[in-house]
């Protein structure tokens, strides 16, 4: 649904210690030995989202703490309250200090995690990313929510068909370092491109993951652009504050809009049919196959094509990339199904 900017300050110092301080404060299990879970051994595993506190990552947070708690690992769970790499980065660091067995992350910044992952895999941590991925800083694996090209070029179809296949349309956009959310947005334009001739993308707003912002910057797209028929908003944050901003301008029925968000930020704008869709995956089996998947790789065990791993199935590997774990197919989010598919979020 999904990200830097902090310095060596003093507030970052304490908190640093903090979390050295609380090393032994684990997240979703016992003791090693205890409980009736698939191993005994004191794996511990590190876990960070993009950010915490939003609904998102709290339902991944969830998922992961039943897997640890099924398989006998040890959870740490935490990570920034702003979408900031470089705070994420002093996670990172702190968990090769305390030697943790593998290092699961959420990239907000790809390209600023090489040399803490080329780190932790001098100490023998297993590094995975998820939900975003750092393809080229040399992790052990990535366990994507659904197929890149998949995801966005549903929905730009998805738009084409509400717009008729013609119109001027915009994107909202969380950021433009996120791997995930922008290679679901490269995909979707190029499909555009391909398909169809006859709508044109005018503008591409960042909302810096925050709904008061995405609100704010529609508003404006949709004075600039009277004319605008569709918005395809690619984060969590952006979907509900873009639809709010089209139902504060009146122009519901008028400016389309679809994207990837959660179904209970979106249930009230689905039934006032602000808008007709949008599109998730099962958040809580993100984090459970993410965690299932650093135990196995702490374990020793290899990670191949129709492994069936516990609680999830048969794994599906990308046919491009042998490191990378297809979880699942988009879901496609209406007013007949948003009650049946909420997943508690």
């Amino acid at each position: 649904m999904n990200i830097m900017k902090l310095t060596h300050s003093f507030p970052c110092l304490l908190r640093g210690l903090a979390i050295l301080g609380l090393a032994g404060v684990l997240t979703g299990c016992g003791p090693a030995g205890s409980g009736s879970g698939e191993g005994r051994e004191s794996i511990r595993i590190a876990m960070l989202p993009k950010l915490v506190n939003i609904d998102y990552f709290d339902a991944c947070h969830k998922g992961a703490k039943e897997a640890a708690e099924a398989v006998g690992a040890q959870l740490i769970y935490d990570g920034p309250k702003s979408p900031s790499g470089a705070e994420q980065n002093n996670f990172i660091e702190t968990w090769i200090r305390q030697r943790v067995d593998a290092i699961c992350v959420a990239p907000n910044q790809p390209k600023t995690i090489r040399r803490f992952v080329k780190k932790a895999k001098s100490h023998d941590i297993k590094v995975i990313t998820w939900d975003s991925d750092a393809p080229q800083s040399g992790r052990d694996l990535f366990v994507n929510q659904v197929e890149e090209q998949a995801l966005g070029q549903a929905l730009i179809d998805d738009l084409a068909q509400q717009m008729d296949e013609d119109g001027k349309w915009a994107i909202a956009i969380a950021s433009l370092d996120a791997h995930n959310l922008n290679a679901w947005r490269r995909h979707a334009i190029a499909r555009a491109k391909e398909a169809y001739p006859e709508m044109t993308l005018v503008a591409t707003e960042i909302t810096k993951e925050d709904e008061n912002l995405a609100r704010q910057k529609v508003q404006t797209l949709l004075n600039a652009y009277p004319q605008l028929e569709g918005i395809i908003a690619f984060d969590s944050n952006s979907v509900p504050g873009a639809a709010e901003a089209i139902k504060r301008a009146g122009k519901v029925g008028e400016v389309h809009l679809t994207g990837c968000s959660t179904p209970k930020k979106m249930r009230p704008y689905i039934e006032d049919e602000i808008l007709e869709s949008f599109y998730l995956w099962d958040p809580t089996q993100l984090g459970g196959l993410t965690v299932r998947l650093a135990y196995r790789l702490a374990k020793g065990k290899p990670i191949k094509d129709g492994v069936e791993i516990p609680g999830y199935g048969k794994l599906n590997l990308s046919q491009s990339d042998p490191t990378t774990v297809i979880m699942s197919e988009p879901i496609r989010f209406t007013k007949e199904n948003i009650d049946e598919l909420d997943f508690g979020i």
